[in-house]
């Protein structure tokens, strides 16, 4: 987010990391005051702080017209429902797994 605003690299970047950032950076937009991710099938998500994820993961696993489905279903219906975060699978799975 701080390139995407400021348009200064990371400090201490090496050569591959640096490469690697430069491409991965091409599919993020920053506009103010959000950050989106243009996503493989062309959709724009809303890129979300850790603090709202888990609450838009207790949404979509527990909602009341279909609810508790597993970590890749509730993945799933976050990526329809117009958000990511980069550990959203991981996150999705120990999700689950704590659900009682």
């Amino acid at each position: 987010m701080n390139y995407l605003v400021n348009g200064v690299l990371p400090p201490k970047i090496e050569s591959k990391a640096r490469t690697r950032f430069l491409h991965d950076v091409n599919f993020y937009y920053w506009d103010e005051p959000n950050l989106y991710k243009k996503c493989a099938d062309q959709l724009m998500r809303r890129c979300i702080p850790k603090k709202e994820a888990e609450i838009v993961m207790y949404d979509c696993h527990a909602s009341p017209y279909e609810g508790y489905h597993g970590g890749d279903k509730t993945s799933a219906k976050v990526l329809q429902s117009g958000f990511f975060w980069t550990t959203l699978l991981k996150d999705a799975r120990a999700f689950v797994k704590k659900c009682d």
